[in-house]
């Protein structure tokens, strides 16, 4: 198994696993993706391609792309100058996992932010997916901000039975 950057060859690809990790996610997602989304995928991996502070890697089992991840350096608060390297996008396909490919496409986003001076390596998984919570927290991830929810309705709903 080989981990290396993305090149503009393997945009099909990664949106083929951008479709697989779509698929994954969909029980979960408490947001309506707009109907288009799945076509800016190609020319938002494209992009980062090129980015100085962003980094799209894939992994390879002989000469088939079996995994990707994306990192994206920004500043989490407009507050503070720290700055964290945003990992999206990881997904190893279904019949690789176990083996350690998603482990060495986060070290391999490690190092990148490492290069670049940036301590803190953040990401957004779902809550109820408890397969990548498991990964994350194996890697020693543990929750800094937890983001909550609420159909607006329903919480207005609720204030106005309360009120």
């Amino acid at each position: 198994m080989r981990v290396r950057r993305a090149t503009p060859e393997d945009v099909l690809v990664l949106s083929a696993l951008f479709r697989e990790l779509d698929q994954i996610q969909r029980g979960w997602r408490v947001f309506t993706p707009r109907p288009d989304f799945r076509d800016e995928v190609c020319g938002q991996y494209l992009k980062a391609m090129s980015g100085a502070d962003t980094i799209v890697l894939v992994a390879e089992e002989g000469s088939e792309v079996v995994g990707m991840a994306h990192g994206e350096v920004h500043t989490p608060s407009r507050f503070s100058d720290e700055r964290a390297l945003e990992l999206s996008s990881v997904v190893v396909r279904a019949a690789y996992r176990g083996r350690g490919i998603g482990r060495e496409l986060v070290k391999n986003a490690a190092r990148f932010a490492q290069d670049r001076g940036v301590a803190r390596i953040e990401l957004r998984t779902f809550a109820a997916n408890e397969d990548a919570m498991r990964f994350w927290r194996d890697l020693g991830f543990t929750p800094r901000v937890v983001q909550l929810t609420s159909v607006t309705g329903a919480l207005i709903e609720r204030l106005d039975r309360e009120g």
